[in-house]
């Protein structure tokens, strides 16, 4: 075997999984088990959000390094599944260099969704998440343009900018001079409502919790770089929604926060929506979306049990964020897929977005009252997905350490 092109294929691998949208330490531990399922030694690999560096001795006993540097990251779940299903194939079965780079060319010529599917995709996610957070008619068909809009300004500048901060600034900004326009001149009525619908499409609760993650596990400068990446975002959604604000003052609505009374109401515009992120995360496989749909449904209902127990959102966030994890761990299984898929969309009925745009809101109005109620909000929900994310990480990292010293024994 020439085992240099092999070593290629199998950093190519890791490339395309963090491209893809999957953890940094998930791909470390794919890397090592890919190298040690073709017998290289001495493996030393490591792994950060834009870099993969890997030196080795192949079984000839030569020793090489190789790296590969990361210029742009994103969400496609399908190729995220096929690079997770070739790596589980080829630590089964490792084969030959020549078959191992067809079978990557393969994974990694999955074709994003077209243009129309994508839009329909963000039409179902924005519309629902716009009636989850109680949007009248009107407002929904605002929300409806508005996801349409933030589709196509998404695939003309995401060409263009690779930037969280700059890309995001640019289509909330204009999805939300949209929105004010609309409201102002009477196609809608509640421009949070709206906007905090729509603005889920830019929003992923991943890089923040996955850089947590990784300073848990000391991957210190992963950790850092994951959470800049998802802060620089947000940053660039604020900002976004910000400048109309500024520029049309007098155009916003300063309506109370709420979801929408009606559970039922509610439960499946978040089933509808979810299925919609699916879709837009490049989720092509339909029992994937149809599993995720239904995670999300459940999540939301661990949700509002909770609530209605304790009377604490806090802790509600923090019961449905382990559920979510520990759902989404089940439905991998299952599914024989990464679990990114499912722990992503699963939790996204309970991403403060809402709590970010009327942040903003208060910060532009000059209301320190709301700007730091929300902001308050915003923090805490986020800690207690990611501290409930966690401890199901740290037992299940805890027992997965006991079954390997038993087999050892």
């Amino acid at each position: 075997m020439n085992y240099s092109v092999i070593l290629g294929c199998i950093l190519d691998i890791g490339a395309g999984l963090i491209r893809s949208g999957a953890e940094t330490h998930r791909v470390e531990d794919s890397l090592y088990r890919l190298c040690g399922a073709y017998h290289f030694e001495n493996c030393n690999i490591w792994v950060v959000p834009s870099n993969i560096q890997a030196t080795v001795t192949d079984p000839d006993g030569k020793t090489e390094t190789q790296i590969r540097h990361i210029r742009r990251v994103g969400m496609n779940f399908d190729r995220l599944d096929r690079l997770n299903d070739l790596s589980r194939r080829c630590c089964s079965s490792p084969p030959n260099e020549t078959e191992l780079a067809a079978e990557l060319q393969k994974a990694m010529n999955t074709a994003p969704s077209k243009l129309w599917i994508s839009a329909f995709a963000a039409l179902m996610a924005g519309v629902s998440f716009g009636v989850f957070f109680n949007c009248d008619s009107s407002d929904a068909l605002v929300a409806a343009f508005a996801s349409l809009l933030i589709t196509v300004l998404g695939r003309f500048f995401g060409r263009r900018e690779s930037n969280p901060l700059i890309l995001n600034f640019i289509i909330a900004s204009l999805a939300e001079f949209f929105i004010l326009l609309c409201v102002h001149f009477g196609f809608g009525h509640h421009t949070g409502y709206i906007t905090v619908g729509v603005v889920m499409l830019l929003i992923s609760a991943l890089g923040t919790t996955n850089g947590v993650r990784d300073l848990v596990h000391l991957d210190t400068l992963s950790g850092v770089m994951n959470i800049s990446a998802s802060f620089t975002g947000a940053v660039g959604i604020a900002l976004g929604i910000a400048l109309p604000l500024i520029v049309l003052p007098g155009y916003g609505t300063n309506e109370p926060l709420a979801l929408n009374p009606s559970v039922p109401a509610a439960l499946i515009s978040c089933v509808t929506g979810c299925a919609g992120f699916a879709v837009w995360f490049h989720t092509k496989k339909i029992p994937h979306v149809l599993t995720c749909a239904f995670g999300a449904a459940v999540i939301w209902g661990v949700y509002l049990a909770t609530a209605a127990l304790t009377g604490d959102i806090y802790c509600a966030a923090l019961i449905a964020s382990v559920a979510c994890s520990l759902l989404a761990m089940l439905m991998a299984r299952v599914n024989k897929a990464p679990v990114t898929i499912f722990r992503t969309i699963c939790i996204f009925p309970l991403i403060p977005g809402a709590s970010l745009y009327y942040m903003m809101y208060g910060i532009i109005m000059r209301d320190g009252s709301l700007a730091s109620s929300m902001g308050l909000s915003l923090f805490l929900t986020c800690f207690c997905i990611v501290l409930g994310f966690l401890a199901v990480e740290a037992v299940s990292g805890f027992f997965k350490k006991v079954h390997s010293s038993n087999l050892e024994q």
